[in-house]
């Protein structure tokens, strides 16, 4: 009996020294390839992507918002925010130059928030868009925000910039925007 209890008993530590040793290359190579995946794979806001076809809307993509009638104008900015986005939050005095300036064509806001929420957060920061719609951004092929679109009369994406925008990018873009907007 002595000899089964040893040869169970060495059975034991190498089964145990395996599972250690596998556990030890297997959690620090899963940490590294969870920490080397493209930021784009992990959303700025935690929103639903349920029915999203992409990250983001391509040029070319026709997007349908309730509520807006793209026909009305030649081009509508959508404006994709949250207010639990630090980079949104970051980014509203450059908004409230954009929706404060004036502009013939609407500028939309775009926000996972419900209305009173979305509101105060617009109200607070001096953003005063043409309309604000409430809705999950997977629906309009948002992954991330803050994301802007410029939608034409079709509601086709033309443009779209995506993140937070440099010092740089957001003085040339009142430029940029306010050439699309007329």
């Amino acid at each position: 009996m002595q000899i089964s209890s040893d040869r169970v008993r060495r059975i034991r530590v190498i089964t145990e020294f395996a599972a250690n040793l596998t556990l030890l290359i297997a959690v620090p190579l899963a940490v590294t390839l969870w920490l080397r995946q493209p930021k784009a794979a992990f959303p700025l806001v935690p929103i639903s992507l349920a029915g999203a076809a992409t990250q983001n809307p391509e040029v070319g993509t026709k997007i349908n918002l309730p509520g807006v009638t793209w026909r009305s104008h030649p081009a509508t900015l959508v404006m994709a925010i949250s207010s639990a986005c630090h980079f949104c939050v970051e980014s509203t005095p450059f908004y409230s130059q954009i929706t404060g300036s004036p502009h013939a064509a609407p500028i939309v806001v775009v926000m996972p928030q419900q209305q009173p929420e979305a509101r105060a957060f617009l109200l607070d920061h001096a953003i005063t868009p043409s309309s604000t719609v409430s809705l999950d951004l997977g629906q309009i092929r948002v992954g991330g925000t803050p994301t802007l679109l410029l939608v034409s009369s079709s509601g086709t994406v033309t443009k779209s910039w995506v993140g937070e925008l440099s010092e740089t990018q957001q003085k040339s873009g009142i430029g940029v925007f306010r050439s699309y907007l007329g």
